[in-house]
């Protein structure tokens, strides 16, 4: 492959498994021209050019629900589509791969249109609009879980699982049994964004945590960041309290027990690093996806699912608390979470582009 277009935007869940792919197309086709596409205010501008990829944003907008907004943004949307024919002429890609999001819906479309090799990537066990829609549209739809959903067409469905980026995966190939000599680590995560709900509970609770000695690294989003920070500061200085953790191999690495949302490239990461966790899925996610994919990781026994409606400080610090002492159930849920894990999702997306591209004869005539 020489030239390809990745393209998403919006949050890190769709993002990180965009610059995993990058990584595995950088490791097997070292002089591939990669061009990351995405929108114009969310983080995926910063983050693939600190990986290194060059980037260009197109118009885009979410319509779902918007009301008076919809047309709007119907309208910007179908500029980004037209832009990003524009894009795609210029830039002669030999396949595009879009990884969910609004902002990653122009570039595949206009793609299509043209009749360059396409695919989507669903993170979720519940398809979102833009891959409902666009997996109409494209070659190729790969997912992470195995499809029950029925909204594709299952002659294009590729199982892949949710790709990673390299440092996590190579943290997934340590002894699974591994944790702190104490066992008292715990990792905080809202997600990229933050979650007030979840900061505003631990922080309920930190009295309860310092009594126990839990070391705490918490990742609060920037939102909440000074206000959580004053928290910390008042309550438990010793903690470690980041807005955004951009080395998530080295905290997956300190945690003997994760607490955070569940989405789709979250539990990914958590299940290649081999980490238990108790998950409380985002209650307004759509179609509750978070929900379906948190039941999956408590089926196998690697983690404990807690919604967030009957969140209490006694209920979650009990939980916290009581798993910490519980050595052989982390280590029986280190062992389940793992079992789970799909390290060469990556490689297999970036196989599978490379199928597309070698099925079209490398030609582009739009």
């Amino acid at each position: 492959m020489e030239r390809i277009i990745l393209t998403t935007g919006g949050t890190g869940g769709h993002i990180f498994p965009a610059l995993a792919v990058a990584e595995a197309v950088r490791s097997r086709f070292p002089e591939c021209r990669i061009l990351f596409v995405g929108g114009s205010h969310g983080p995926e501008a910063q983050l693939a050019r600190e990986a290194g990829l060059e980037f260009v944003a197109l118009p885009s907008q979410g319509i779902l629900g918007k009301g008076l907004r919809f047309f709007p943004g119907l309208l910007r949307m179908g500029w980004g589509v037209v832009r990003g024919m524009l894009l795609v002429r210029s830039f002669k890609p030999q396949v595009i791969v879009g990884f969910g999001g609004y902002a990653g819906f122009p570039a595949v479309m206009a793609g299509s249109l043209l009749r360059v090799p396409t695919a989507v990537h669903e993170q979720n066990s519940i398809p979102g609009m833009c891959n409902r829609t666009l997996g109409k549209r494209v070659d190729r739809i790969f997912v992470s879980f195995e499809d029950k959903s029925t909204l594709f067409d299952v002659s294009k469905v590729v199982l892949t699982g949710n790709p990673v980026r390299r440092d996590i995966v190579n943290l997934g190939r340590q002894d699974p049994g591994k944790g702190s000599v104490q066992g008292k680590n715990l990792l905080v995560l809202g997600g990229s964004q933050g979650a007030t709900a979840i900061n505003d509970a631990i922080i309920d609770i930190l009295p309860s945590l310092r009594r126990e000695r839990v070391n705490i690294w918490h990742q609060t989003g920037a939102r909440d960041w000074d206000r959580i920070r004053a928290a910390y500061q008042e309550r438990y200085p010793e903690a470690r309290v980041d807005p955004f953790i951009k080395n998530m191999a080295e905290a997956y690495d300190f945690a003997d027990l994760v607490v955070c949302r569940a989405g789709a490239t979250t539990l990914a990461e958590l299940t290649i690093a081999g980490k238990p966790s108790i998950l409380i899925p985002f209650p307004y996610a759509v179609h509750d996806h978070q929900l379906k994919n948190a039941r999956y990781l408590e089926e196998a026994g690697a983690a404990l699912v807690m919604v967030q409606s009957y969140l209490d400080e006694v209920n979650l610090a009990g939980t916290i608390t009581d798993l910490m002492t519980m050595h052989e159930k982390l280590r029986a849920m280190r062992h389940n979470a793992r079992r789970l894990g799909q390290p060469k999702a990556a490689e297999s997306i970036v196989s599978e582009m490379e199928t597309m591209v070698q099925g079209t004869g490398d030609s582009f005539h739009p």
